[in-house]
């Protein structure tokens, strides 16, 4: 009997491990393709960063996300590119650049919405 159990445990062990794969894959396969700035979410922003949002960010700013784990952004008027990865869990772009490295929190994706946490901003951006 202690084998049986053993041998369930290994196997639920597997296939959550399977199923954890399975959704970071298809969560990594949302993420692939260009995603432009659309809103910002946060409620505090004042008009200064209103006007600022309006005039460089929204429908200016832009990840995009490759197949082969690599991204090019356009960030503020400036171009980054580097490798990404997405965390084991799924909730976290991480990206590596000459600038550094840097964490973008996932707070919803689906196949046209991307809502990123960074730093204290929360952003809107849509597949193009």
């Amino acid at each position: 009997m202690k084998q049986s159990n053993h041998m369930i445990k290994t196997i639920v062990i597997f296939v959550l491990f399977l199923s954890s794969i399975t959704i970071n894959a298809q969560n990594s396969d949302l993420l692939k393709g260009k995603w432009v700035f659309k809103k910002a979410l946060n409620k505090e922003v004042d008009k200064l960063g209103k006007k600022t949002l309006n005039s460089d960010i929204i429908n200016k700013m832009t990840f995009e996300f490759k197949s082969n784990d690599e991204f090019v952004a356009f960030l503020m008027g400036q171009n980054a590119n580097g490798k990404w990865t997405l965390s084991k869990n799924s909730k976290v772009i991480i990206l590596n650049s000459i600038d550094g490295k840097f964490e973008l929190s996932i707070l919803k994706l689906t196949k046209t919405e991307l809502i990123l946490k960074l730093g204290l901003g929360e952003f809107l951006m849509n597949k193009v």
